[in-house]
């Protein structure tokens, strides 16, 4: 008989889009301890179904970006409350139709205290954290130990590289504001 392979977390839902808020905040946050992450991880739980989106379209379907949003704004709310900490968020410019102009301008977003959260489509339709940007790489912090994508495997809408990113699905988030 075959022994199969257990399930993993993520296997079977499209949670990535509240693991990146969270690990956006664990980045940028480092202090924020176990027992305020799971406080955070309830807050963000009970947005979930907010802009009229029920839990099976969000557990079974994938996050979108107007629920993300409202999980990032979610979020900063609760570090305000706990850690009275500042926190901004801004949507990167929609004005790119150039992958260079989408490089520049995440390499520009990311310095400082600054994460971007970034939804990716193609090989895998998937919502992670961007932490450091070199002329060649992304470096990730992410829920699916992804840790680097390189700009060779990336593109606007190109379905023949591997990873696409929409500069209308990413957000930046900053420590401080």
């Amino acid at each position: 008989m075959k022994i199969l392979a257990p399930f993993n977390q993520g296997d079977l839902d499209s949670l990535c889009g509240v693991y990146c808020v969270m690990n956006a905040v664990r980045f940028l946050f480092p202090e924020l301890g176990r027992e305020k992450s799971i406080g955070l991880f309830q807050v963000l739980s009970e947005n979930l179904t907010t802009n009229r989106v029920t839990a099976h379209e969000t557990v079974g379907l994938g996050i979108e970006i107007p629920t993300v949003y409202a999980l990032v704004e979610a979020a900063c709310d609760y570090l305000q409350e706990v850690l009275e900490a500042p926190i901004s968020m801004a949507m990167l410019t929609s004005k790119i139709r150039r992958f260079d102009d989408l490089w520049a301008a995440l390499r520009n977003g990311l310095r400082g205290n600054q994460v971007a959260i970034i939804g990716l489509s193609g090989r895998h339709d998937h919502w992670t954290v961007a932490y450091r940007l070199t002329a060649r790489t992304i470096r990730l912090f992410d829920s699916d130990s992804m840790k680097v994508l390189h700009r060779a495997q990336c593109s606007l809408r190109d379905p023949r590289v591997p990873y696409q990113i929409d500069p209308d699905e990413i957000i930046l988030v900053q420590r401080g504001g």
